[in-house]
């Protein structure tokens, strides 16, 4: 099989924040695990365009594209600081990503005219709101007084595709995770209120920072039009070699990664897109929750707002972070805190996992032949946790496969102690401690791929002997 992971390309406009990196290394995990089997293409990124992002480089005195440069970087340093597999990492600001949009653009030009439009607009979301969506003008979101803006823009003819997105959705042909996010698109489409989208902003508006409009400098491409294309010009569409792009778009499975507050875009908007192009729609789309701080979003206002460097600064290690994200709820909001990171460390990581390990290696040590892999005693419950583990993942219920995996690391634990096999080094219970200790670093090494791939490689397995000398015997966490 071949597959296309993404994740959303979040805006520029600030520091990256935890909420950011959970998307990366779900994203990251999942494209470790399709990758064991699967040709993937891993696509991540960040949308460098938009009024907000010009906005928030002239309050801070800085040129736009000095501005952009230095957050790409602050983005782009997580990849090496996090072990995140991405193939590429595309700039909505760069030359590639442009002339994608362009070719995009040409391909729904018999959907896009010229109208005048006037709405409240929030700077924050980059979207328009009609009257009667808010309360007392105010974005649902962001909560900060909407605009009301009139202008002369290109709309593209979005009311076209609505029944046909909606059967699309409802055939599961566009399979959205979870079904309650399936729930909720289908209702806004049965509504019925979705006009005509407004794909251009004037580029007076945008302090001339942007994608113009092709033939028209008046203009410039609405950041959502704009943005949605990295999907396919991180692929190479528009270029010279659209090889990725036809090989893993059009033959592969898509999956895209998004947070809750972006569903409709990708759902609605994107679909549309893409069936005016006459180019597949997306295959699935998995939608996570958030992350609060002490039961509230993450906000500047606030001043709750967690980086990534800041859990690095506490001395917890990327593994860790990685694994303790994973164990989260991803179809539910939840709490950080340090402390239940911690906890989480010490206890299932270095009580648990860790002390396995250490308790098998020093019993292979004990046993000091090479082990002959011929009887695993707990085969049948290790391929129903296994299978179940592959059933919860298939659905991306990651946290749920973990907990199921984490049964293993439990029953290993328990098979040690009844068997006193530190008493009984028989061939049988040494073969099955090899087995499953095997099968569980499978499984925890796209959760923690420094830890786990340094204990993994260490194991030489030469025709069905796992080579028993050499082994590495200190702690893991």
């Amino acid at each position: 099989m071949r597959y296309l992971i993404t994740t959303s390309i979040p805006y520029v406009n600030d520091n990256p924040h935890i909420g950011h990196l959970y998307e990366y290394i779900l994203a990251d995990i999942f494209a470790r695990y399709f990758r064991n089997k699967n040709d993937i293409f891993f696509l991540s990124g960040v949308d460098e365009n938009g009024i907000k992002i010009a906005k928030s480089a002239i309050e801070n005195n800085k040129k736009i594209k000095d501005f952009v440069d230095e957050k790409y970087l602050s983005f782009y340093s997580l990849k090496d600081k996090f072990y995140l597999s991405f193939d590429n990492f595309i700039r909505t600001s760069s030359e590639n990503h442009k002339w994608g949009v362009y070719k995009f653009w040409q391909l729904c030009q018999d959907d896009i005219y010229i109208d005048k439009y006037c709405g409240y607009y929030c700077y924050s979301c980059e979207a328009y709101y009609e009257e009667n969506e808010v309360e007392n003008l105010i974005c649902p979101l962001h909560k900060k007084k909407l605009e009301k803006i009139e202008e002369k823009n290109y709309f593209f003819r979005l009311t076209k595709y609505l029944d046909q997105i909606k059967l699309l959705i409802e055939k599961e042909k566009i399979k959205i995770y979870p079904q309650e996010k399936k729930i909720e698109i289908l209702n806004i489409l049965k509504e019925k209120k979705i006009k005509d989208l407004s794909i251009s902003r004037d580029i007076n508006r945008s302090y001339g920072w942007g994608i113009t409009t092709p033939n028209d400098n008046s203009q410039v491409i609405y950041v959502w039009f704009d943005a949605l294309i990295n999907y396919l010009s991180g692929l190479g569409f528009g270029s010279d070699n659209e090889t990725n792009f036809k090989k893993y778009w059009h033959e592969g499975e898509v999956i895209h990664f998004i947070g809750k507050d972006i569903v409709k875009f990708h759902a609605i908007y994107w679909p549309a897109m893409l069936l005016s192009a006459k180019i597949k729609v997306p295959d699935k789309i998995v939608v996570h929750y958030f992350i609060n701080i002490r039961g509230e979003k993450m906000s500047k206002t606030i001043g709750n707002v967690i980086g990534p460097n800041d859990l690095l600064n506490n001395n917890l290690e990327p593994d860790v972070i990685r694994a303790y994200f994973a164990y989260q709820n991803i179809f539910n909001d939840w709490d950080f805190n340090f402390q239940n990171i911690v906890n989480f460390r010490e206890g299932i990581l270095k009580k648990e996992l860790g002390n396995l390990i250490l308790r098998i290696y020093g019993l292979f040590r004990k046993y000091n032949r090479d082990i002959k892999l011929q009887k695993n005693l707990l085969k049948k419950e290790n391929l129903t946790t296994l299978n179940n583990y592959s059933k919860y993942m298939a659905d991306f219920e990651i946290n749920i496969a973990y907990q199921n995996i984490f049964n293993l690391v439990k029953e290993l634990n328990q098979f040690i102690d009844k068997e006193k096999i530190w008493q009984n080094l028989s061939e049988e219970n040494i073969s099955t401690l090899a087995y499953n200790l095997i099968d569980i670093l499978n499984v925890y090494q796209f959760l923690m791929p420094e830890k786990l791939n340094r204990v993994k490689n260490n194991l030489k397995i030469q025709d069905d002997f796992l080579i028993n000398k050499d082994l590495e015997l200190k702690p893991i966490f």
